[in-house]
């Protein structure tokens, strides 16, 4: 499976604006060579292509999911000091710990993401979906990633958290600067910046919401954390407000993106959203195969902790890899015919919300309010169409998602 020298003349570099556009040439390109390649801008950081290299590399154990400060911060030692109450607070984050705390972490959390919860919420879900789509009721053009997938999550999870609804679209805003500077492979100091400002924002609202809460417990996910804390061996009130920022960021960002990408998808492939219209089972293995084909993480990063060789490669301790799951996804060595759009694919194991311990632990909800949410859109506006001709995608390359998604439409009225 070689490249053909046209190939590289041709495809865009990893990581340019015109990647970021559309990055799948550029992936078969590097699943044609080999599968552990080095990352020029980051001395130290390897990229790891293919599928089956990403899902056992995944599982090793010589492998961390903590950040050293200088793979949260490209800056030099002497000035990592500015940056403290970022670095603290994002190695207490359940997805950066390691075992045998990520374990404890996780069973803690876990009865908040329990299928029989999730499923609890669906009637809450349904109608937080249709509110948003009555507020579109009579408008021939909308915005649905500003006015549905953006606001539709954050709602969701700021509900669980216990946050009031007039702080909902200040959250929006806060997950974003997050998002710029978790997102960017590059970790630059501006961004770094103003995502430890925006982290130290909402632990502010969280440590408010917690201590109203002292008093009277509600059935949500914050009181469930609470209970987790006041535990023995629980967690530390700086470990609860990490976790709630955790929750919130990664509740909303990947789901929204999953959301916007998914109806993006369909727009472009309409036999196949006729398929969803006439065939409610299909609905299942349909959101499987959007997250495969246009997944809302691109990649995301390991530490080596020993030594570890790979394809004859020594990694030494210290070391980063970049697992590139969106490459992943687009292997012909695991999917027939990667870059076709197959709502009826079978075994896709697509690795959407992981492959390790750290799989996604809202992964259950983060489903359902994409199957909910683009089923409601796709019954509701009938005659549901592109309205711009090229694509908005954004410039973050492990959160792969749409600026805007504008489209004419007719509401069906129910």
């Amino acid at each position: 499976m070689a490249a053909s020298s046209n190939d590289l003349e041709t495809c865009p570099a990893l990581f340019s604006p015109q990647f970021q556009f559309d990055p799948y040439p550029t992936y078969r390109r590097h699943l044609a060579g080999p599968r552990l390649q080095p990352m020029e801008a980051r001395p130290g950081v390897w990229m790891l292509f293919g599928y089956e290299a990403c899902a056992t590399v995944l599982r090793d154990a010589r492998l961390s999911s903590t950040r050293p400060p200088h793979v949260l911060v490209a800056v030099a030692d002497d000035a990592m000091v500015e940056f403290e109450d970022l670095i603290r607070h994002m190695q207490r984050w359940l997805l950066l710990r390691d075992a045998p705390r990520h374990s404890k972490l996780r069973k803690l959390m876990n009865p908040g993401f329990m299928p029989s919860v999730i499923e609890h919420l669906r009637h809450r879900v349904e109608a937080i979906i249709d509110g948003l789509l009555d507020n579109m009721r009579g408008a021939e053009t909308i915005d649905l990633i500003k006015d549905f997938s953006y606001p539709l999550p954050v709602r969701v999870i700021c509900e669980l958290l216990g946050l009031p609804e007039e702080l909902h679209a200040r959250c929006v805003v806060l997950s974003n600067e997050i998002a710029v500077w978790f997102g960017d492979i590059r970790r630059p100091a501006e961004s770094a910046r103003v995502a430890q400002k925006a982290i130290l924002e909402l632990e502010g609202y969280f440590a408010e919401i917690i201590r109203e809460r002292r008093a009277a417990r509600k059935e949500d996910l914050l009181s469930v954390l609470m209970d987790a804390a006041d535990v023995a061996g629980g967690l530390a009130e700086e470990d609860l407000l990490a976790q709630c920022v955790m929750l919130l960021f990664a509740g909303h960002e990947t789901t929204r993106n999953l959301i916007g990408n998914g109806i993006f998808t369909l727009l472009k492939h309409p036999q196949a959203m006729a398929e969803l219209r006439g065939d409610d089972e299909l609905w299942q293995p349909a959101v499987e195969e959007l997250l495969r084909y246009e997944t809302p993480v691109q990649g995301f990063g390991r530490t080596v902790k020993s030594e570890l060789e790979i394809d004859g490669t020594k990694l030494p301790p210290g070391s980063s890899i970049l697992f590139m799951i969106g490459a992943a996804h687009r292997d012909p060595r695991q999917y027939a015919h990667p870059d076709d759009l197959d709502l009826r694919r079978l075994h896709n194991r697509h690795l959407a919300f992981g492959g390790d311990a750290h799989v996604c632990l809202g992964s259950t909800l983060a489903r359902l309010e994409g199957r909910l949410s683009i089923r409601a859109v796709v019954r509701r506006f009938p005659d549901l169409r592109l309205a711009d001709d090229t694509p908005d995608w954004g410039s973050n390359f492990a959160f792969r998602g749409l600026n805007t998604l504008r489209v004419g439409c007719r509401s069906s009225g129910s």
